[in-house]
């Protein structure tokens, strides 16, 4: 880029007076008024700007000794586009955001508001010594990074085991770092890389993906301009359904409940239905049916349940879990049998005199409930007390003197007596 001409006097273009670009340097004129073997110099060197988008840049230089206004002439230009900013005390740019300043009389200042990327650049102020003094500086202007639909994806679908590609860009200055990361904070595992939490690159390879890598994925763009910003792409894994079945076999007496599970996972979500005997089952009096989807990022799992109450002989078999969405169609089978029922459920299942029971049993059970129901209410005293209750109506009975030796052993045969009647009466029974 080639350096400016002497501004000492310099006269402007006139064909390009009043454009937008300003005025351009030419040097077909000099000036009378140049101050002659660096009479003045600048103090410092001025220093380069770097500002975010949009707040307000400021350049100054310092001159080393007092000049006369008429004997001082002082240009703002910028040195890419060879464009004058500001000439002595006014701007000779046609843009409202360029103004200048001359805090004191050896203080000037280039002000350019609410900065925009195009301002970017080298700014070069000149004072008309000769040879010319001037200074250069670089306005490096920050940009916030911005994300591009066009070039990121937007979701994502696919095939269970295919490979999948996830795009994301952005603008930004300086350029924006991509960071990928999963909203759940799973792992990833990239191509060619072990699995991490976080990955960098403007591109997200995953290989033969698998439903745990059905998730949202958050594409992050920042370059230390606040705010980073990001974009969420949701990957979706189709996969044809799968059944669980557990337990596979369930007891249940007659006259109670019963609840079947089943898990299935598919995506597209499934259909769920529970079949007995080719017939689709619903809720009612007979059936509990219950749906319950996992949540996020596992809401391809579906848990089934079905309750089924007031149990008679029908009842026993098969249920089918059903599941089938676009890619196919499973099938799982609980089975239910019939158990005895607990001692613990006789009383209340079966009151006394009733059966439910088949033909050929019900009398034998009706008695057997009988009489334990009976024998519940009547519970037989303890041996011990047998024992002592006939001691004493022995002692009671006879109250003959004798001694102490023939009474011992009396008591004890009429003790092992009514031991032995109490044992056989238990087995009888």
């Amino acid at each position: 880029m080639s350096e400016p001409a002497s501004l000492c006097g310099t006269s402007c273009d006139k064909q390009t007076r009043g454009s937008r670009r300003g005025y351009k340097l030419t040097t077909t004129q000099t000036s009378k008024a140049t101050l002659k073997n660096r009479q003045v110099d600048f103090l410092a060197p001025m220093e380069n700007i770097s500002i975010p988008l949009g707040k307000d840049a400021v350049f100054t230089c310092k001159i080393d000794r007092d000049v006369q206004p008429e004997q001082l002439q002082l240009v703002w230009l910028r040195l890419d586009s060879q464009t004058i900013l500001a000439f002595k005390d006014r701007t000779v740019q046609n843009n409202p955001r360029i103004k200048i300043s001359n805090e004191e009389r050896r203080e000037f200042s280039l002000h350019i508001e609410n900065v925009q990327p195009e301002d970017a650049g080298v700014y070069v102020v000149q004072i008309n010594t000769n040879p010319v003094s001037q200074m250069r500086a670089y306005l490096d202007v920050l940009v916030p990074p911005v994300i591009l639909p066009s070039e990121t994806t937007e979701h994502a679908s696919v095939r269970e085991a295919s490979n999948v590609t996830l795009k994301c860009a952005a603008s930004g200055h300086p350029p924006p770092v991509i960071t990928w990361t999963r909203d759940d904070n799973g792992y990833i595992t990239p191509r060619g890389d072990e699995k991490a939490l976080a990955y960098n690159g403007s591109e997200l390879v995953l290989e033969r993906v698998g439903r745990a890598d059905m998730a949202s994925y958050l594409c992050v763009a920042s370059n230390g301009v606040p705010p980073a910003v990001s974009q969420r792409i949701n990957v979706k894994v189709d996969f044809p359904p799968m059944v669980w079945v557990e337990p596979r076999h369930v007891g249940a007496w007659l006259g109670g409940s019963a609840t079947l599970k089943c898990e299935t996972e598919a995506h597209p979500a499934g259909v769920h239905f529970w079949f007995r005997e080719g017939v689709v089952l619903t809720n009612s009096d007979k059936y509990d049916i219950l749906f319950e989807p996992a949540p996020e990022p596992q809401a391809y799992r579906t848990k089934m349940s079905l309750l089924v109450k007031n149990i008679n002989s029908k009842d026993f078999g098969d249920f089918v879990c059903s599941a089938s969405n676009s890619h196919g169609s499973v099938e799982g089978v609980a089975k239910l049998y019939e158990v005895d029922i607990p001692p613990e459920a006789r009383t209340t299942l079966i009151p006394k005199g009733k059966s439910t029971h088949r033909t050929g049993a019900k009398k034998k059970e009706k008695v057997l409930y009988e009489k334990q129901g009976q024998m519940e209410q009547d519970q037989p005293m303890p041996v011990e007390e047998h024992v002592k209750g006939a001691l004493r109506k022995k002692e009671t009975g006879n109250s003959a003197p004798r001694d102490s030796k023939t009474s011992s052993f009396w008591s004890f045969l009429y003790a092992l007596q009514v031991l032995l009647i109490f044992f056989l009466d238990r087995i009888e029974w």
